[in-house]
């Protein structure tokens, strides 16, 4: 299946990581729950999803204009703080759809405008901020979900036939830091969090918060729902690098079982 390739400086687009999180540019307020949106449907082309994208984030624009008083419309298109005072159904306009591209290039000129305040020592340009926004919502998510994560899961498949995966939605991926949850017969073994090996070997600031923060959201899913969420680190081909994991998810479905007949 076709990724999307980064045609930017990649010292430049990692320097931008840390800003894009500092923002918060990367929550769901901002860029709608892009995971649900992507897997909502099935997707020939790379370019397909990006025009879906696209074109959720008109259909926003257009609902919010019918739905919303002048005070709402703007608490909803301010990006950089969440409104929860908002009537629910107001505020899954900003959850449940895309962007336009021009609202994302607004983010990007936002994110360089703090960059620029900063010092910006590796000499971004508006242009690189602008398009550092579009890769991360739409050509990340494109390459990590589809491709990763499908062919990954195609491949746990192989090793357990008899399995059924459930795609977690947005809102509990957010919640539990999950991507699937695995079923034999209906019954719950286990969760999954499918990473590439970039993430399991890193040690920076944003990625050691991202760690923590899942932890905690993966400790919650086991505390409410008795099952372990396991990593399993992959490649876009659904190569796994932890074989061990294969293992792991073996004895916990030997666990339930056991637990089921008593």
């Amino acid at each position: 299946m076709e990724i999307f390739e980064n045609q930017i400086n990649a010292v430049k687009f990692r320097s931008t990581n840390y800003i894009w999180n500092q923002l918060k540019l990367n929550s769901p307020w901002s860029i709608g729950y892009v995971s649900t949106l992507i897997e909502a449907r099935d997707f020939m082309t790379k370019e397909e999803w990006k025009k879906h994208y696209y074109r959720s984030g008109e259909e926003r624009l257009r609902k919010i204009d019918e739905l919303c008083t002048p005070e709402q419309k703007e608490a909803l298109l301010d990006f950089t703080k969440a409104t929860p005072s908002l009537p629910k159904e107001l505020k899954e306009l900003n959850f449940s759809y895309g962007r336009t591209e021009e609202e994302l290039e607004e983010r990007g000129k936002y994110m360089y405008e703090k960059i620029v305040e900063q010092g910006n020592k590796q000499k971004v340009t508006l242009a690189e901020c602008v398009y550092s926004v579009k890769f991360r919502v739409m050509a990340e998510t494109w390459n990590g979900i589809v491709a990763r994560e499908r062919n990954t899961i195609k491949t746990i498949g192989q090793f357990f036939p008899t399995f059924s995966f459930k795609k977690t939605e947005g809102e509990r991926d957010y919640q539990y830091g999950i991507d699937y949850e695995l079923f034999e017969e209906d019954e719950l073994v286990c969760a999954v969090q499918i990473k590439p090996m970039s993430y399991k070997k890193g040690f920076s600031k944003e990625i050691i918060k991202a760690k923590k923060a899942n932890e905690a959201k993966n400790q919650k899913y086991k505390e409410e729902y008795q099952a372990d969420v396991l990593y399993v680190y992959s490649n876009s081909k659904g190569v796994i690098t932890n074989d061990d994991v294969f293992a792991e998810i073996k004895q916990r479905a030997m666990l339930k079982s056991a637990f089921v007949q008593q």
